[in-house]
């Protein structure tokens, strides 16, 4: 019985700790797919080949849809509206008035962000541990990202691209905690189509109108692959995972696997786009990965002091007057 239930553990670790992964690949994917696209049209393509691809999970539960309450209707639009198409415009205009370091420090607070929500509107408990853990996953991404670079954005840029990444910052968060919430009443492989299909809705019109004026031939084989992994990575793939470890465990508990996301993205930039690797990004990663394994352990004696509790309590209740 322990021994099922730690297999169980183990897979919503790795479903939370890959999810997270594969959100990383939306980094270097987005990169490409900016250079070689308009602001509108590269993710709106990026958003039809998600939903395209999660349709058949739609079909699947047509008959739930019916049975769908007006509040989950609205947490699942704003997971899209706010979650998808306000995250995306919030970092592509950021990122845009500010460099990578900049960009990077900044989305470096989400694990933060994350835990602080999860307080705040959720009111999880933050133990020292997940505080640690918390800690260490913003030093470990501080340092995978900033080493070996310098900050070059200065004045109103700075301020303004800073806090339109902050937005994006923001948008990430509340994508995770509506996600959580609205995972209580239904399946993630209804929430996540759906949520999807309503972001590509709200980039149609400016994409379509884009691509009227775009010349589809410009784009190299790369640019359409970074295209195809932008949509399926962080997206179709990625979420579905997250969403599905997410509703699992608490939502200060999942906050410190968020730093999986820039460890992969960098990964993924030294194979994918040739950034240069600096002796410094294994201290970045050794912090990430001890963040993640802190707040596993944190989550497992939580979980052991509530089935102590609960064996405590059947033995009260079961036992003889004297």
């Amino acid at each position: 019985m322990a021994g099922s239930k730690l297999r169980r553990s183990l897979v919503v670790y790795a479903q939370l700790f890959f999810g997270m992964a594969l959100f990383g690949t939306g980094t270097p994917s987005a990169k490409v797919v900016s250079d070689a696209f308009p602001l509108f049209l590269g993710p709106f393509l990026r958003l039809l080949f998600a939903a395209l691809v999660l349709t058949p999970f739609l079909i699947m539960h047509r008959r739930r849809l019916s049975e769908i309450s007006k509040r989950d209707w609205i947490e699942i639009a704003l997971i899209g509206g706010v979650g998808i198409v306000a995250f995306t415009i919030f970092l592509l205009t950021g990122m845009q008035r500010v460099n990578g370091v900049v960009g990077s420090v900044v989305m470096s607070l989400s694990p933060a962000a994350m835990a602080v929500a999860a307080v705040v509107f959720m009111h999880d408990r933050m133990g020292w541990r997940k505080i640690l853990a918390i800690t260490l996953a913003v030093s470990g991404v501080l340092v995978i990202n900033v080493s070996g670079e310098s900050i070059q954005s200065s004045g109103w840029n700075l301020v303004l691209g800073s806090l339109l990444v902050f937005g994006a910052v923001a948008s990430q968060t509340l994508y995770s905690l509506l996600g959580k919430r609205v995972m209580n009443d239904l399946p993630p492989t209804l929430v996540l189509p759906l949520s999807v299909w309503t972001a590509t809705l709200l980039f149609a019109g400016p994409g379509l109108y884009q691509a009227t004026f775009f010349d589809f031939a410009i784009p190299t084989l790369n640019e359409w692959f970074g295209l195809f992994v932008w949509g399926m990575g962080p997206l179709a793939i990625g979420t579905l995972i997250w969403f599905n470890g997410l509703r699992q465990v608490r939502a200060s508990t999942a906050s410190g696997y968020m730093s999986a996301m820039p460890a992969s993205a960098l990964i993924l930039s030294y194979v994918w786009l040739g950034d240069k690797f600096h002796p410094i990004h294994l201290v970045g990663f050794a912090l990430v990965f001890a963040s993640i394994g802190l707040v596993t352990w944190a989550h497992l004696i939580k979980e052991k002091s509530q089935k102590d509790g609960e064996s405590a309590a059947k033995s009260r209740s079961g036992a003889m007057p004297c």
